[in-house]
């Protein structure tokens, strides 16, 4: 809507003015009242679709997450593989390479490391057939990552759907792979090996998954905060020609991060193979490639911020699903929709975060805004 003034000139009764700063007090406020509203909102939700209250409906999900030490650890361990996939993904997305290929590259990783243990579980010891299996993991992951980083620097592809589409084929390969694994069974299942398993740490069944995500977590940060590698990757994400300016090697920055990101990726899908399944699918990972690019971006690619979204996240899915397991009417779509609940109003609030709403006639909003522009 456009006020008229009186030199006939139009201005908007509503405008948005960019933010400069934010100070940490406002952020604080904004994301609390956006996980508020949506624990108001899925809450309502909830009630309408199985008439649990909004203390019932969450007394339900603690429950779900806290009742034994079964469900806890399974809260953390997809905890901690949420976090892994969102960390591989923060350098790449940090340098603005939009990697939306970590659902293949996991695949890919997996993969291999499913052939291994499937070719030579029965005639190579743990000590021998888990490194490989770990190291061609990392490898394959890095590998399928580095083919559009290739293509990107060489020919100016888009890394989005060259990434998306890599994704598809991952998904065939293993759909192909365990196919021929499988024989005459409707089913691949468990690989029957003797070996590759890489069993549990310190007393704990997900331990390595634990330890994995503590090391990345820690080592990351270190990485994009306080190496010269890191700062490589924010100065090409920053400004292309700043970068060039300062001798940065474009190609060899976005190839090494890239890769660095697909290895991580890769890390998981082995760590799926030796430690939760012992088999491979096409539906391995799930959604958390997808999932995972959004807890980077809201954590702004610092990985402690990406731990704390990560148990959000995970405590809303399982909590969730425990709803649905007790009423027979609901399935698993309860829990993807509540996620979806609180992922809007997460994001909802980051505009709010970097604009702010002026109200008012041509001057005073002009005002406004010049003042906010100044500060």
């Amino acid at each position: 809507m456009k006020e008229k003034t009186a030199h006939g000139t139009h201005e908007p009764f509503v405008r948005i003015v960019k933010r400069d700063t934010v100070p940490l007090t406002v952020k604080i406020a904004v994301y609390a009242a956006a996980i508020l509203l949506a624990v108001i909102v899925s809450g309502i939700f909830i009630y309408f679709v199985s008439d649990y209250d909004l203390i019932t409906t969450y007394s339900t999900m603690f429950t779900g997450v806290f009742r034994n030490d079964i469900t806890i650890n399974n809260y953390f361990k997809e905890t901690c593989l949420l976090l892994m996939i969102a960390i591989a993904l923060a350098p790449a997305f940090k340098m603005r390479f939009w990697n939306i290929g970590a659902q293949g590259q996991l695949l890919a990783g997996g993969l291999v490391a499913a052939a291994w243990l499937y070719y030579f579980g029965n005639s190579m010891p743990d000590a021998a057939l888990l490194p490989l299996m770990a190291v061609s993991a990392v490898l394959i992951g890095g590998l399928w990552a580095v083919i559009p980083a290739i293509f990107k620097v060489r020919f100016g592809t888009n890394e989005t759907l060259f990434t998306l589409m890599m994704n598809y084929i991952a998904i065939q390969l293993v759909a192909c792979c365990t196919d021929i694994w499988k024989g005459i069974k409707s089913a691949l299942g468990v690989i029957d090996r003797n070996a590759g398993y890489v069993g549990s740490l310190f007393g704990l069944k997900y331990g390595w998954i634990y330890a994995a995500a503590l090391v990345l977590l820690v080592v990351m940060y270190v990485y994009m905060n306080k190496t010269k590698q890191g700062y490589e990757i924010a100065v090409l994400g920053e400004a292309v020609n700043t970068a060039r300016y300062a001798g940065i090697n474009e190609t060899l920055v976005t190839i090494r991060t890239v890769f660095i990101s697909g290895a991580i990726c890769g890390l998981v899908g082995f760590l799926y193979v030796s430690n939760l399944n012992h088999s491979i699918a096409s539906s391995t990972g799930g959604s958390y490639g997808f999932t995972a690019i959004i807890v980077a971006w809201l954590a702004k690619f610092n990985p402690i911020f990406m731990l704390l979204i990560s148990l959000l996240i995970s405590f809303v899915s399982q909590g969730s699903s425990e709803i649905a397991n007790k009423n027979t009417d609901l399935n698993s779509s309860v829990s993807d929709i509540t996620i979806g609940i609180f992922l809007f109003f997460i994001l909802g609030c980051e505009f709010f975060l970097n604009y702010r709403l002026l109200i008012g006639k041509g001057k005073k909003a002009a005002h406004e805004g010049g003042k906010e522009a100044a500060a």
